[in-house]
């Protein structure tokens, strides 16, 4: 049975690591059940911290961390600005400027006030608990219905709702919104739940709440994209100042793991390489991000060949990548390494996922393998995933040559998501059923 060590990314630590492990067993159990999934939380082991408590930084409070919008097309911008402020739609609902003010008819129910109150019974309704436990937040359902009924951006968005057309198109951002309460806190980021399970779920409020509308009328539609898009714009001034604490602690958990591998990545390596060595062959190593360059680094540095003598005449007679720690301390060599056989497991196949190292290495600067080196002799199949809309993701096949194999896929998240959002995609666990050696 082929076994999977699965080594995280930057930032990453328990709890949020476990729920990703989880996530990605029940992924290739779906599609390749003879895979055995191992976990290597080497973040929470030998990640970096704040030892001062951010004492360097003005102005920080540690909090929960902040998305920040970014994106490409209009839907993706609008969740991208809705997972950094889930009311953003309703308040701008309420400053759109409409054709008629409200007709004052005696003993009437206005649109907005009758959908507020289907609102504060969501809890009652089976669809919204079947979508909420499919996703697996039935248990936060509660917490954003609280959340969105003291929300004065709701309650201004309810007065704001003229007509049957206004109050579908409330009901439809009314779900986005509560969704969107659920999503940005999950301790692996909105991605996290893929987007037919967010979409299903936004589906069951609207129709909870009485609207069928999927769109918008044209003059909210054209506002909500010109906002989603000035969002985008406008992050780098008086928004950034005024959350430097929220922001530097979600950048420092991505950067400052990664200056702490560049300084001190031995003890990761040997961290990785001792518990590959515990696991059956075929053995594939599966990095995401900052885990891919720990992988690659790995490879590189520890190919071994089957006995001492001529690198390459081995490496053609065993191609496999052998994990020796204790060699990887030695200094990088531009070619592959002559050494004694290591006792650890052969790894059939180098898989990264959203990995910066094509980008490192043009750089020149991979810890491992100067720029132009190339792949050492006896690499193993390297399998490079990526989205175009991660732009934490680089494709290998142009720097590296044929030997990497670039695939792309489409997470369906914004900018802001996409990187962590590969979990949730089902494209990516039929890639890795077809490539994972059998």
């Amino acid at each position: 049975m082929p076994s999977v060590l699965f080594i995280h990314g930057t930032g990453v630590r328990a709890p949020g690591y476990t729920a990703s492990l989880d996530t990605v067993r029940e992924g290739l159990a779906a599609v390749r059940p003879d895979v055995t999934v191992a976990g290597c939380d080497w973040g929470s082991a030998l990640g970096s911290y704040l030892r001062a408590d951010g004492a360097s930084i003005p102005g920080y409070r540690p909090r929960k961390p902040m998305e920040r919008p970014a994106a490409e097309d209009e839907e993706r911008a609008r969740w991208a600005l809705l997972y950094l402020d889930p009311d953003a739609e309703l308040a701008l609902f309420a400053l759109i400027e409409r054709d008629s003010s409200p007709s004052f008819v005696p003993g009437a129910v206005s649109p907005g006030s009758k959908l507020w109150t289907r609102a504060t019974a969501l809890a009652e309704s089976d669809g919204v608990r079947r979508a909420w436990e499919a996703a697996g937040l039935q248990e936060l359902l509660a917490e954003c219905l609280r959340g969105i009924q003291a929300s004065l951006e709701f309650r201004r968005a309810c007065d704001a709702a003229r007509d049957d057309l206004d109050a579908g198109s409330l009901a439809r951002l009314t779900g986005r919104s509560l969704v969107a309460r659920a999503l940005a806190g999950l301790p692996g980021g909105p991605g996290s739940v893929p987007v037919p399970g967010r979409d299903a779920m936004v589906d069951a409020v609207v129709e909870a709440l009485g609207g069928e509308a999927r769109g918008f009328a044209s003059g909210l539609a054209r506002a909500l994209g010109a906002s989603a898009r000035l969002m985008e714009r406008a992050g780098g001034s008086r928004f950034v100042v005024g959350r430097r604490d929220a922001i530097s602690e979600r950048s420092l958990g991505f950067s400052g793991d990664i200056l702490s591998y560049l300084v001190r990545g031995e003890a990761v390596r040997a961290y990785v390489a001792d518990l590959a060595r515990e696991l059956a062959p075929p053995v594939v190593l599966l990095g995401h991000s900052l885990g891919g360059i720990v992988a690659f680094d790995l490879l590189a540095r520890g190919v071994r060949v089957d006995r001492a003598g001529d690198a390459a005449a081995a490496a053609d007679a065993a191609p496999d990548a052998r994990l020796d720690a204790t060699a990887d301390l030695a200094p990088c060599a531009a070619g592959p390494v002559a050494a004694k056989p290591s006792a650890g497991p052969s790894v059939a196949r180098l898989i990264t996922v959203g990995s910066q190292a094509p980008l490192l290495y043009e750089l020149d600067a991979l810890p491992s393998r100067p720029f132009g080196t190339g792949l050492p002799a006896g690499f193993p199949e390297w399998v490079n995933i990526y989205d175009p809309r991660d732009l934490l993701s680089f494709v290998g096949s142009d720097v590296f040559g044929p030997r990497v194999r670039d695939v792309e896929v489409d997470n369906g998240q914004p900018v802001s998501a996409a990187h962590s959002a590969y979990w949730a995609n089902r494209h990516l666990y039929e890639v890795l059923a077809e490539v994972i050696p059998r």
